[in-house]
């Protein structure tokens, strides 16, 4: 796949993520806050049905970040690989169950404590995702990376 193209994936699996999570958390606190008991079980069941798309989103933002940042070893590109780690890990360790469980049976403490998870995720995605963009206004503003032979004629010269 070309660059433009991973770019263009990578980003639209990352918004998608933010939106997804963004609905997931205003619906949970409105309907927590103003719903009917059954009001709350079927968006629990929602968002059940949305997890997949979910998962789906998360998992392609983090192979084509991965891809995208190849194997450099930039602290920004290291921050931004190890967040991307800590968003699958709450993911995977606290949301995920957290929705399971609550799709059959209401407990508070554990709303509250999926409702911070799914905070805590939506503000590294977002971080990423700004990060991601002054990644890619560096890159645009330096212009598309040398060739080895450009760089070494560049540094011949300089001599």
């Amino acid at each position: 796949m070309s660059r433009p193209m991973l770019v263009r994936v990578h980003l639209a699996a990352a918004v998608g993520a933010v939106a997804v999570i963004v609905a997931f958390l205003t619906s949970s606190a409105i309907t927590e806050l103003v719903g009917t008991p059954a009001e709350v079980r079927l968006l629990r069941h929602g968002i059940m049905l949305g997890l997949p798309l979910l998962i789906a989103c998360l998992a392609t933002v983090a192979l084509t970040g991965r891809r995208l940042g190849g194997k450099s070893r930039a602290p920004v590109v290291r921050r931004k690989r190890r967040r991307t780690q800590l968003i699958a890990a709450v993911g995977l360790v606290v949301l995920v169950p957290c929705a399971v469980v609550l799709n059959y049976q209401a407990m508070p403490a554990l709303e509250i404590t999926e409702l911070a998870a799914g905070g805590l995720n939506l503000a590294l995605l977002v971080l990423n995702v700004r990060v991601g963009r002054a990644l890619a206004r560096l890159r645009t503003a330096r212009g598309p990376r040398p060739t080895r032979a450009t760089a070494r004629r560049m540094v011949n010269t300089e001599a």
